[in-house]
This record gives C-alpha cells, structure tokens and sequence, in this order.
C-alpha cells in the first residue's frame, strides 16, 4: 500500500490522459463489395475533450488507393468533423482487404501556461472484393521520350455486358479512344480502349487518371490510375523504371535494386536520394561509373499493408538530373 501511495504522490501511477480526438466507429465494415467500383465511407471524428483547439495535421493512408476528404481542419470541444475515405477497388485484388488511415491531430491547451500535445487516431476500412468485370491492366505507366501508346481491355462475363461509352482524362496530353464491343473466346465479350501520350507531354512525373465511363448503373465509372514518366531527350534513365515488391511470409524486410545509366554511356554518380514516406529506406553506390546502383528497402511493418512513394534520386553527373522512381507494395503477412 506504501508502495503504491508513493507512486502516486509522485505522479508515476496516474493514468495516461484521455484521447482527445475521438472516432466512435473507428472501423468500417463494408462486407462483400463489387470489384471496380469506387468505395467510399465516412468517418465522424469528435473533439471530447473538456477545452483547447485541435489542429488536424496529416492523415497518412497506408495505400495510394485511398483518396481523403476532410470538411475541417480545425475543432472547438464539442465539434465534430467528417472525414471521408474512398478506395479505388479497381486496383485491390479479389478476397479479405483491409485499408486504414492515420489521423494525426496537436490538442493546444490554454494557459497560462499554455501547453500542447499530440495524438493519433486510426481509421480502417474492411472488405471482401468480388469482381465480375475486369479491366486489364488495373493501371498504367508511360515511361518514354516522346509519344506513346497502350490499351486497356474491359472484360465483362455476365449475360448482360455493360459498354464503356466514353472516357474522360485528366491530362490534355494524355487522350482516350474508346473501341467497339466485340465478341471474344466463348462468347465472352470485350471492349479495348486505347490511351494515347502526346510528344507535347512535358518532361517529368505525374499522377493522371482515366475515367471510364460505362452504360451500367451497378458500375457507372472505373478510374484507371495512370503514372506518367516523360523524360527528356539524352536524361539518364533507371532500369526498372518502377519498382513494385511483396513481403514474403516471414520476411522483415524487403529491398530491390535500381540501375541508372546515361544513355550516351557517360559516366553517373549519386549525390543524393530519398524516399518521401517514412519506412523506405535507401542507399547508393559511391563514385562514378557507366552504371550506378540504388538500393531500396521496405520495412516490414510497412509493407504488410499495400502502399507507395516515391524515391528521388539527385545526380552529381551528369549535373542537374534527378530521376523519380515510383516504388509500390502490394502487402504480405508472416508466417
């Protein structure tokens, strides 16, 4: 009884203060889910505690499928806010998925003395997929110097097809032909739609989207996300130009390589590189060569939930360049 008397009086057995930032239904469970569709859901998240001001500061998701919408930044005790998750189910693959998000919020107390702290809240969203049509691929990557072209084929099983009817693009530079239905192996009906980059496409990485809009109310939109790498005549170039890794069972980490090399066979030398999620981290080989090396390693805690970034890599020869390697990871579990 002493024993715990003097803890207290010490401050060492009070209980850790209350979250301040409160979701009261912090997972949502969707069921069973059509593969293709948007899927959204939205989050209430509520100021409880007795006084001071949240400031909402990230919301880091665990995969670049989720788009986020949040109505306010900011909360009064009393106030709540709406935060809204959507998950391009179009690139998560059939069976269990689980996608989450991190609500990071500072709680400023009044003083005096005025005082802060911060806190954390994690959001999930659960589903089973079930796909009856496919678009193949889910999504899509230019890597070139000039123009360039790839095709999409929706493929639809059922008795009664839908048809894409038009496609939209969120690049002037990047357009979107819609072919005609026709009839495939056994009967089973196709559409191609071929995507098209303009040689006006300026140097650089980007993030585009097709939108493919559909005759069929249980699947009015499917939006293909397309990555854009357009580079510059003689640019130095990496191979693979995108890096996508699993984690196998029992692994605590996973790595891949990434070779740069100019195409005139000048010599390439790293200055610097860097990922811009925490979790990756990376390495590069000193000096210079006709080739140098990056190393990129995922921990294992990132990678057991599907994700990406991007890493940047800034060169001292030829001087000037940096190269932008998307990396991914499609999720994996322990043994």
């Amino acid at each position: 009884m002493n024993a715990i008397l003097t803890l207290v009086a010490l401050g060492l057995g009070d209980p850790p203060a209350p979250a301040a930032l409160v979701c009261p239904a912090p997972i949502a469970a969707k069921g069973e889910v059509k593969g293709g569709p948007l899927l959204p859901h939205t989050f209430e998240l509520t100021h409880r505690g007795p006084a001071g001001t949240i400031t909402i500061t990230k919301i880091e998701a665990g995969c670049g499928c989720l788009r986020r919408t949040l109505s306010a930044g900011v909360l009064q005790p009393g106030e709540t806010v709406k935060l809204t998750l959507e998950v391009n189910t179009l690139t998560q693959p059939d069976g269990p998925n689980r996608w989450q998000a991190v609500v990071g919020y500072t709680l400023d107390l009044p003083g005096p003395p005025a005082a802060s702290r911060t806190g954390e809240v994690l959001l999930a969203m659960t589903a089973t997929v079930a796909r009856e049509v496919v678009v193949a691929p889910p999504q899509l990557g230019f890597s070139c110097t000039g123009e360039a072209a790839q095709t999409l084929t929706v493929t639809d099983r059922r008795a009664k097809p839908l048809t894409v009817v038009r496609a939209a693009s969120s690049s002037p530079h990047l357009t979107a032909e819609v072919g005609q239905p026709a009839a495939g192996p056994g009967g089973i009906r196709t559409q191609l739609v071929t995507l098209k980059l303009t040689a006006a496409a300026p140097p650089g990485h980007r993030d585009e989207a097709v939108v493919l809009l559909t005759d069929d109310p249980e699947y009015p939109e499917f939006r293909v996300p397309v990555r854009v790498l357009k580079r510059a005549a003689g640019a130095v170039t990496a191979a693979p130009d995108e890096v996508t890794v699993r984690l196998a069972p029992g692994e605590e980490e996973v790595s891949a390589l990434v070779q740069l090399r100019a195409p005139d066979g000048k010599p390439v030398r790293v200055e610097a590189a860097e990922s811009d999620f925490p979790g990756v981290a990376v390495k590069w080989s000193p000096g210079a060569g006709p080739v140098a090396t990056v190393r990129l390693t995922v921990s294992g805690a990132v990678a057991r939930q599907p994700g990406g970034c991007r890493v940047r890599v800034r060169l001292a020869e030829p001087a000037g360049q940096e190269v932008v390697v998307p990396v991914s990871w499609t999720g994996g579990t322990r043994k």
